[in-house]
């Protein structure tokens, strides 16, 4: 048995994979960023009956992030995240500040007070970063998620040669989901000024997005039961197989 802590786990791609892990034998922590939203997801597992524990962790609080040394976890899973959507040409350089913050800045600082615990622990780990196929395919109005999402990618390439090279036992996974429709997409949008231009950008999502979730939170276990030196998964297919012609002819 595994413990398993999943930031950003109140739905989405964070509480499927939580739910799917469970069912495959592994103790799973789901996290959320705030009190009533923790209250919401222990109503929701507890109507599941599931055994999954729920707390309290915002990322972005290092009082949060210090609680990882009581959690006694093997798996980290950095799930949490932001978007602002909007042109790179006059968006608010404060919220792309913001989305700095949460998205690279504290995902790397909860991933180190993890390495950390592990090797005062002398345990063995594994950390799952979720970037997005958005960090290696341009798309216009996005940007400043896509930046967020491409520093990620450096930080788990990064890690992974640091701690090959120090012998720490600890495998780095990068997951790079497609579109899914979880409502994720629509309040980045949310942001354009433009309400049409909006409005075509969350339509044009949905259509390419897939609603179910089995797909990714599929990559994401599957990444965890293997000790192979895969560093990148990706979902979902055609999406894929865009982002490599993409990269192949055009970039």
């Amino acid at each position: 048995m595994k413990n398993v802590l999943i930031t950003g786990g109140r739905s989405g791609i964070g509480f499927k994979t939580g739910i799917d892990l469970e069912k495959i034998g592994f103790n799973v922590i789901l996290a959320t960023h705030t009190i009533e939203e923790l209250n919401r997801l222990n109503i929701k597992i507890k109507k599941m009956n599931s055994n999954i524990k729920c707390i309290k962790l915002d990322i972005t609080k290092e009082q949060d992030r210090l609680k990882i040394h009581d959690l006694d976890i093997d798996i980290l899973i950095n799930n949490a995240s932001t978007c602002i959507g909007g042109s790179l040409i006059n968006i608010d350089i404060n919220l792309v500040e913001d989305n700095f913050k949460t998205n690279v800045l504290s995902t790397l600082r909860i991933s180190q007070i993890f390495l950390a615990d592990l090797f005062l622990k002398k345990k063995k780990g594994k950390i799952i970063f979720i970037s997005s196929l958005a960090s290696i395919f341009p798309i216009g109005y996005i940007g400043s998620y896509a930046i967020t999402k491409a520093s990620i990618n450096i930080i788990a390439k990064i890690l992974r040669k640091e701690i090959k090279e120090l012998n720490i036992p600890c495998y780095i996974k990068l997951i790079q989901p497609g579109i899914y429709n979880t409502g994720f997409n629509d309040y980045m949008f949310s942001y354009i000024k433009d309400e049409n231009l909006a409005l075509k950008k969350m339509k044009l999502f949905k259509l390419l997005g897939k609603n179910k979730l089995q797909s990714v939170s599929k990559t994401i276990c599957n990444s965890l039961i293997t000790d192979s030196n895969k560093l990148i998964y990706r979902t979902n297919i055609f999406e894929s197989l865009l982002v490599k012609f993409y990269n192949l002819f055009f970039s």
